[in-house]
């Protein structure tokens, strides 16, 4: 509808148009009626009008930046979602999608406009109509008929808030909404320019009007941002994802970090922490539960990320499955330089840890794994410089500490330490693997009770691994592996069924106690030189070493 369309509708219902800046020498008193229309008012200015251009997690709003080229507002990250332009909207799968109109006076509003689907795929959108805190309308839109939501005589103070939103649901996938809001707004009386309640300046309306909400607002002082102050509440049950992510979200723009309080949180979705640091209280103090058990991942990507001093437990676990990294308890997801220190990982359906999309430079220290449906701490899809150190993994679904390099995948995995490390626990598959990988080192860590090998360097044909070269196991105590029949797995096994292994050198190490047999070396790959250098084998049951391949160097080595 054209401007003078609008204007031509106010003069038939007994309306004048106004602008929402009136200058103190032309106007002597505040007009009786005004139409703000969304489409017809859109600017590249926060505020004009009356209009601002938002994001929305929970209870928190922020301002969207804008952008000339799409000539629209959005939100800085790459993938520039969620954003809104003069007459359509579309959320992130984080935040909702969100214009915002605000009262320049005490009256009363009338709301009209047409809310509709671009497009008729994806799973719909839900609308929502609000007044500050309070839902005047809300429906989930699925169509290209959309709805025409009439709300009538609201009453309104100056500085009300009226938000027009649009939240993504399950996916975001085809979101993109279009809506044309408009607010008929009148005045509750005449008031004389030169009283208290008269009409500011031009200027002064403006900054008035640019001025963020109370719901926008951060009271956290310093370095560190609250998570209470964005909405999230301890012990009340009650979802707490909205909060979490307007939090991180305004911590990155600010510079500061999210401080989490003891108690227990509840979260909806996967929480993506990027490029900033969540820091709770204590693993025992802290505790995040995610209550979808096939969405309840906490993704870390971007630079310098950090999740540290929390509990993260899922509420109900499924079945491994397909292994969907959504299952995870925490996802690196491509991350450069982040951290994971001092974090209860408890219940997962499927990895505990999992390092992926060549992540590189990161630290994953001082945590504990326990009860995951996959591997406990799972290294692979070329990531690389990672230092893992002074972990405690138990009860694993499958390995404790995995290395592995599908060929698919591109470069290998390289640059691993493994320190210091106390895994097993009846794990249900080997202790530390490294399954396709270079220049790794395994030192000091301790492997007792695992249904498979204690330490396991292989090349495996069933999943396409690629070669494994530059290996070294130094001081580790190997105890009390390959419990599980009818594999009888070795304390230690170096194992090629395609491929090679070239450079493996174990130093130092402690074997004992061994399930059913101490050392293996075998398999139908290309093994090159091994290297066996003071280790001390304490073996009772079966074989003490069975090298069926390779080039088997030995030297100080006690027990065999």
């Amino acid at each position: 509808m054209k401007k003078i369309g609008l204007t031509a509708m106010a003069l038939a219902l007994g309306f004048s148009i106004t602008n929402s800046f009136v200058s103190a020498q032309d106007a002597q008193a505040v007009s009786v009626a005004s139409i703000y229309a969304a489409p017809q008012d859109f600017a590249a200015a926060q505020g004009q009008k009356q209009w601002f251009y938002q994001k929305s997690a929970g209870t928190v709003y922020s301002n969207l930046a804008y952008d000339a080229t799409g000539d629209r507002w959005q939100a800085a990250a790459n993938t520039g979602y969620p954003w809104v332009n003069k007459d359509s909207m579309h959320p992130s799968k984080d935040f909702d999608a969100v214009l915002k109109w605000v009262s320049p006076g005490k009256g009363t509003i009338t709301i009209g406009g047409t809310v509709k689907k671009g497009d008729a795929k994806g799973d719909g959108i839900l609308a929502t109509i609000k007044k500050d805190k309070t839902t005047l309308w809300s429906a989930v839109v699925k169509t290209t008929d959309g709805y025409t939501p009439a709300l009538k005589e609201v009453a309104v103070e100056k500085g009300t808030a009226i938000y027009f939103q649009v939240n993504s649901r399950e996916s975001m996938n085809n979101d993109h909404t279009l809506w044309n809001p408009v607010v008929q707004y009148k005045a509750s009386s005449v008031q004389p320019a030169a009283s208290a309640q008269g009409v500011k300046t031009a200027a002064a309306v403006k900054s008035a009007a640019a001025a963020p909400s109370a719901a926008g607002s951060t009271t956290a002082g310093g370095y560190a941002l609250s998570v209470a102050s964005c909405g999230a509440v301890a012990n009340d049950g009650k979802d707490d994802y909205g909060a979490f992510a307007a939090c991180l979200d305004k911590a990155k723009s600010q510079g500061k970090y999210v401080a989490v309080p003891a108690g227990e949180y509840h979260l909806s979705k996967i929480l993506t922490i990027d490029g900033v640091k969540l820091i709770g209280a204590g693993m025992a103090k802290t505790t995040l539960i995610s209550t979808d058990p096939l969405n309840g991942s906490i993704d870390l990507k971007g630079n310098n990320a950090k999740l540290s001093n929390v509990k993260h437990v899922y509420q109900t676990t499924v079945a491994r499955g397909d292994g969907s990294n959504e299952k995870n308890s925490i996802t690196v997801r491509g991350a450069t330089n982040f951290t994971i220190d001092s974090v209860y990982v408890y219940k997962s359906s499927t990895a505990g840890i999992l390092v992926q999309g060549g992540s590189k430079g990161g630290v994953i220290t001082n945590n504990t794994v326990d009860s995951t449906g996959a591997d406990g701490i799972h290294i692979t899809d070329g990531s690389s410089g990672i230092l893992i150190e002074n972990n405690k993994v138990k009860a694993t679904g499958d390995d404790t500490i995995a290395v592995v390099s599908y060929a698919q995948d591109g470069p290998a995995v390289h640059d691993i330490k493994i320190r210091r490390n106390d895994v097993g626990y009846l794990s249900k598959a080997r202790g530390i693997a490294v399954v396709g990988g270079t220049d790794v080192l395994i030192e000091g860590n301790s492997v007792k009770d695992t249904q498979m090998a204690g330490i396991y360097i292989a090349v495996e044909a069933n999943y396409n691994t690629v070669n494994v070269d530059r290996i070294a196991v130094k001081n580790n105590t190997i105890e009390h592996a390959g419990i599980h029949e009818p594999e009888n797995h070795p304390n230690v096994l170096i194992y090629a069924s395609q491929g090679v292994i070239d450079n493996v050198t174990f130093s130092g190490n402690t074997i004992k106690n061994a399930a059913h047999r101490g050392i293996g070396v075998w398999g139908d790959g290309q093994i090159k030189d091994i290297y066996f250098t003071g280790n001390t084998l304490i073996n009772t049951a079966g074989a003490n070493t069975t090298f069926k391949a390779g080039t088997i160097h030995l030297s100080d080595n006690k027990g065999f």
